[in-house]
């Protein structure tokens, strides 16, 4: 087994793209996010017999770094949202190992961390013919580089739970899992839009039809545009919707990923627009790829909460797109679990795998337990759609 490491996805493009299993992990997409991460990257390709059998993405990650690509920050993070599902013995546990975590911070960073930028999907890729030795030799590969750059943990993260070849040696080789989030998928087998609103529960039903009046009533319409007309409205509307959801961005940050996403197309790039009285007041941008949808980039003005604008422009009229094309599903990704469910997802966990120093090893363990234990109770609290 060779392994052939790269500074640049364009080097090894050609044998990347062989064994890229989902639309983050495309070459162009990976180009789009080297326009953001400031040349620190690690990618490796393997090779048995002269053929590619898997990859590896990962990225150096610091305490400052955004906390979904951030094991660490999850790890010591507390949330009100997942706190709520534990008693107060398991709260007080936490909260110690939290402390002593945190107290050790400095310790714990810098972090290499592999995942699929923007993906919520391991950095860790292999072909449908690789065998064991393709994952441990990328496994190898990523701590070798830790070791020699002085990143003091590890991890792979948002590792889908039913991914138990990739699991089970990561925990063999000491990795602490934890669910950290979950990916919410909408299957789409209808025939129009109709049979959407027939497959929810009357009450679901009702809430969907009230909140597609009011946008109508508002006098906002959605029209498909392109990723090519984009410009400097849609950047705004981004980065003030990145803002109101705690995301230190601006408009300069918007407009190159605009730039990234010209330069570099990946899939069939869709983009939804509303429009009112003449104003931009919405959009997102979906991309679709092997029969499935992939909601990607949303700027929605301030004050379209009255009009239900996000739900009309990021749920309904996706729907009706991807019914539309004959698409299978729509991949709503993490987060907003209560909106999701309720509009017909389904879920599937998603593990975050890390490995600490082992001076630090006992605590963590303890943290990535309780954590574990808490994300899965309040996963379990939705009415979801169908297991995943």
């Amino acid at each position: 087994m060779e392994i052939q490491p790269a500074s640049g996805i364009a080097d090894v493009e050609a044998d990347w793209l062989a064994v890229a299993d989902s639309l983050y992990a495309l070459p162009n997409w990976l180009k789009t996010a080297e326009t953001r991460d400031g040349g620190r990257r690690l990618y490796a390709l393997s090779f048995d017999g002269g053929k590619a059998t898997g990859a590896l993405a990962a990225y150096p990650v610091h305490a400052d770094s955004w906390v979904f690509n951030n094991p660490v920050a999850l790890l010591t993070g507390g949330s009100a949202e997942f706190t709520a599902f534990l008693d107060a013995g398991e709260q007080d546990a936490l909260q110690r190992a939290q402390e002593q975590l945190g107290a050790a911070a400095d310790e714990l960073f810098p972090t290499l961390a592999s995942f699929l930028p923007s993906g919520y999907r391991p950095g860790v890729l292999r072909s449908p013919a690789a065998d064991a030795r393709t994952t441990e030799a990328l496994l190898d590969h990523l701590e070798e580089t830790a070791a020699r750059d002085g990143q003091r943990t590890v991890a792979v993260m948002h590792v889908p739970e039913d991914d138990q070849e990739l699991r089970g040696r990561l925990r063999a080789r000491g990795y602490l899992p934890f669910v950290a989030v979950g990916d919410c998928e909408l299957a789409t087998p209808w025939r129009d839009f109709d049979g959407y609103l027939a497959a929810l529960p009357s009450p679901r039903r009702n809430r969907v039809r009230r909140e597609i009046r009011g946008f109508a009533e508002s006098g906002a319409q959605l029209r498909e545009g392109s990723i090519e007309a984009m410009g400097d409205r849609h950047a705004e509307l981004h980065a003030g919707h990145l803002r109101r959801y705690g995301h230190r961005t601006g408009i300069a940050d918007s407009l190159n990923l605009l730039k990234g996403m010209r330069e570099n197309p990946t899939g069939r790039g869709r983009v939804l627009e509303a429009w009112r009285a003449g104003e931009l007041v919405g959009f997102v941008v979906a991309y679709e790829f092997n029969g499935r949808l992939h909601p990607k980039m949303i700027g929605v003005a301030e004050g379209e909460r009255a009009a239900f604008g996000y739900f009309n422009i990021t749920y309904y009229g996706l729907i009706r797109l991807a019914v539309a094309e004959g698409l299978r599903a729509i991949g709503f990704g993490p987060e907003a679990y209560e909106a999701k469910a309720l509009r017909g997802c389904a879920l599937q966990r998603l593990v975050c795998h890390l490995r600490v120093p082992q001076s630090h090893r006992q605590v963590a363990a303890v943290a990535a337990e309780i954590i574990d234990r808490a994300q899965r109770r309040r996963l379990d609290s939705f009415q979801w759609a169908a297991s995943r």
